[in-house]
């Protein structure tokens, strides 16, 4: 593992309390890509001053295991160094003469960003912040992992916080032991750092510009990967309103048969309650309701209450009967008059057909 540090402004929203101690709201990390020499990522196959992009991203910077390890971290001024001016971490052995004071609790999540608030115990760092110093530096360890040509930070853990004058990259969110900003020719020329830049665009970016342009590289691709989600949603919810439309054609088609069915067997039942009881003002009237009417009506003695709508149609329809003269021993004796069978007489012989034409014949 390596380590490193990030970088970004602290608000000015501070407070001061009675015991000496001042309460700072802060963030020091965020995710997305950020800037390095090959030397300070330990890449022995690349020139040790080489620019290299590493990128950090949402799951390894806001991991349950990342976040823990910075629990109360504690704050230091500047990054803690070695006689040789190697960095080092932060120990219970350092600490009585590095720590100036620490995270309060948990760090919190803001969107891209990872904060809370710092307690300084220590009159030199309140000092330092009201005299301008105005970045913190999170130092942490993390391993560096190559995937597809593109370099990732892995398994972050944190060690301390530190109180800077200066993040290389500015005051954003930054990961850096020195300062080196990309606009600074002269900077760069004492690091032997060569930035090469495209022929067509030939123009320099200042640290925040060319991370801005980052961002923007990062947004657009997060919106492709939301338009084509978008995109695939809204196939699916088209497939799904056609099979509703299908489905509502079908009961469309079957609403119309019941609803002509209904029509015609509503205007027999206004036509029965006026030939049974006269009744002309039942045209806002279920079929059902018109049934009850009529037999309340018809026999008034008749106690329908909890009786059920076939009950009811059934005595309707005796009623309607009776009212055209159809009784059930009517209807009877009409089928059977329908059905009369007349008796045939055995056809008469030659010699019959002549007895009988000369016994005629005699008669007169």
């Amino acid at each position: 593992m390596i380590l490193l540090n990030d970088r970004i402004s602290v608000p000015t929203s501070r407070k001061l309390t009675d015991a000496g101690q001042m309460h700072v709201p802060c963030a020091f990390a965020r995710t997305g890509s950020q800037l390095y020499t090959a030397g300070q990522l330990g890449l022995t196959n690349r020139d040790a001053k080489e620019i290299v992009t590493v990128w950090r991203d949402e799951a390894d910077v806001f991991a349950e295991d990342s976040l823990e390890s910075f629990r109360s971290a504690p704050v230091t001024i500047g990054h803690p160094k070695d006689a040789d001016g190697k960095s080092i971490a932060v120990s219970a052995d350092n600490s009585k003469e590095l720590q100036v004071g620490m995270l309060e609790g948990m760090p919190v999540r803001d969107e891209d960003t990872l904060g809370g608030t710092l307690i300084l115990t220590a009159k030199e760092a309140i000092d330092a912040l009201e005299d301008g110093t105005q970045e913190l530096s999170a130092g942490y360890l993390c391993d560096i992992e190559e995937v597809e040509g593109k370099l990732f930070q892995r398994n972050i853990r944190a060690n301390h916080i530190a109180i800077v004058a200066k993040g290389r990259a500015g005051s954003s969110c930054r990961i850096s032991d020195e300062a080196i900003d990309l606009a600074d020719e002269a900077v760069l020329a004492d690091a032997g750092v060569e930035v090469k830049i495209k022929e067509e665009v030939k123009k320099t970016f200042t640290a925040d510009e060319f991370d801005a342009q980052v961002a923007l590289v990062t947004d657009a691709e997060a919106q492709l990967a939301l338009a084509d989600v978008k995109i695939s949603e809204l196939q699916g919810s088209l497939e799904e309103r056609e099979a509703l439309l299908s489905d509502a054609k079908e009961e469309l088609a079957a609403a119309k048969v019941a609803a002509k069915e209904g029509v015609v067997e509503r205007c027999e039942a206004i036509e029965n309650a006026r030939l049974v009881a006269d009744m002309r003002d039942v045209a806002d009237k279920s079929v059902s309701e018109i049934h009850r009417m009529v037999v309340a009506d018809q026999m008034p003695t008749k106690d329908l209450e909890g009786k059920s709508d076939d009950f009811v149609a059934a005595i309707f329809e005796m009623l309607v009967d009776a009212a055209k003269g159809e009784t059930p021993m009517s209807k009877l004796m009409a089928k059977e008059a329908s059905d009369i069978i007349v008796d045939s007489k055995p056809e008469l012989s030659l010699s019959e057909k002549a007895r009988a034409r000369s016994v005629a014949r005699n008669s007169k």
